[in-house]
């Protein structure tokens, strides 16, 4: 009888999930940085570029549909490699639009299936951060992958806007590209560890028709156990959705930021500020109760967005608005992802299960987007109207949480002590 391997040799280091996510970070910095600035430069509305996101972003809402195919076996590390090839492919494609505005349908239509196989090896490594981290290191794992989710997106964005400037959209497209294939090599370091309720020595459809009915029980298990409803709630209500980082780079001219500011704040400052608050963030939720620390940190997102709402429309007010909406965003997407972390490590759906929670949340991350971008037409408010309303449904996510909060954790009457 073989030995098990050495938890040594098994356990993942948690700041290598930072690197891997790197592919998921340049699709969605694409889409929610450089695409929107290029957009608005070559004169689409506001209104229309939030529709487009929201549209292209639908995959992150919509990827548990096949996501459970990633926990029929142990090749969620298979997965990871397809999609991140399949990536930087479609990053490269669309790029390769000389006149995208002239071609929103097909463009539209690429950066959808970009973001499908991008989440869907976001999926596959959020399976491995949950199947090969120590049980002690979930908070600090999530930290990790949250501040290079959210680092990545901003710089890459940023990058892919600068080097268009200097070159050409093509350029940053194949350096998008190279990137992507560069840091998704590090997968190779990750030893994924099967899981107990395989059944290697059946026949194959026996063992696929109990798998997938161990992923269904699992899975249901979960989502309607008490803590599963409240998880779902605050993924579902607009809470901490961070919608319009989607958008801020669409709005620079109407704050009248120059294209190098957009560049620099867009990118090295939301990529700092973004990392920090994730850093910070995933240490705060281990040391709280981690759906209230997501709470707290939706909270502290909307009281940016009010401030910046109610500031003067300079680039002053861009600059530190722009990053004070990253940070509180930041440490809230951490708080989530150790959370979920917490509730998903056991079983036979951990990818399902995380991926759940996730879709969820990005659920309300579109439609927020879209509803954000609608927002800037109220009365021709513009960019003032999208972050006043981002704050106002922020508060409003918020509100519906204490009430679950309320109604799922009130303390049952005791039952009266029989005396002896």
């Amino acid at each position: 009888m073989a030995l098990p391997a050495t938890p040594s040799a098994r356990w993942s280091w948690p700041p290598l999930f930072a690197l891997l996510d790197f592919q998921f970070g340049a699709a969605v910095g694409l889409m929610q940085t450089a695409v929107p600035y290029w957009l608005a430069k070559d004169g689409l509305s506001l209104a229309q570029i939030g529709v487009l996101s929201a549209t292209a972003f639908t995959p992150h809402a919509w990827k548990l549909l096949w996501v459970p195919l990633i926990d029929l076996g142990p090749w969620r590390r298979v997965w990871y490699c397809v999609s991140a090839l399949l990536t930087a492919g479609l990053l490269l494609a669309c790029t390769l639009i000389s006149e995208p505005t002239q071609h929103l349908g097909l463009l539209t239509v690429l950066l959808t299936a970009l973001q499908a196989v991008a989440t869907t090896g976001h999926a596959a490594l959020n399976g491995l951060m949950a199947n090969t981290t120590r049980p002690e290191d979930k908070g600090k794992a999530g930290g990790w992958q949250m501040a290079g989710n959210v680092g990545s997106t901003s710089l890459l964005g940023a990058m892919a806007i600068w080097m268009a400037s200097a070159f050409s959209r093509q350029v940053a497209g194949i350096s998008l590209t190279l990137l992507v294939l560069a840091t998704s090599a590090g997968i190779f370091w990750i030893h994924e560890r099967e899981d107990a309720t395989q059944r290697p020595r059946e026949p194959l459809l026996r063992a696929a028709v109990a798998r997938v009915k161990g992923i269904v029980t699992d899975l249901l298990r979960t989502a309607l156990s008490r803590d599963g409803i409240i998880m779902l709630v605050l993924c579902l209500a607009p809470v901490s959705c961070g919608a319009l980082t989607n958008l801020f780079s669409a709005m620079a001219g109407e704050y009248h930021a120059p294209e190098h500011l957009v560049e620099l704040v867009n990118g090295l400052g939301m990529g700092i500020s973004g990392a920090l608050g994730s850093l910070a963030g995933g240490w705060l939720s281990d040391r709280m109760n981690r759906k209230l620390a997501y709470a707290l940190m939706g909270g502290t997102t909307g009281l940016c967005a009010f401030a910046m709402a109610l500031a003067p429309m300079t680039p002053a007010t861009y600059t530190w608005g722009t990053l004070a909406y990253s940070l509180a965003n930041g440490a809230a997407f951490a708080a989530f992802a150790g959370m979920v972390l917490e509730m998903v490590s056991a079983g036979a759906a951990i990818t399902t299960k995380y991926t759940l929670f996730v879709a969820a949340s990005n659920f309300a991350i579109s439609y927020t987007t879209a509803l954000d971008g609608r927002a800037s037409g109220f009365r021709g408010m513009g960019a003032r109207g999208s972050i006043a309303f981002d704050a106002l449904i922020t508060m409003g996510g918020i509100c519906v949480v204490i009430a679950v909060f309320v109604l799922f954790l009130r303390k049952k009457p005791q039952a009266a002590v029989a005396t002896a």
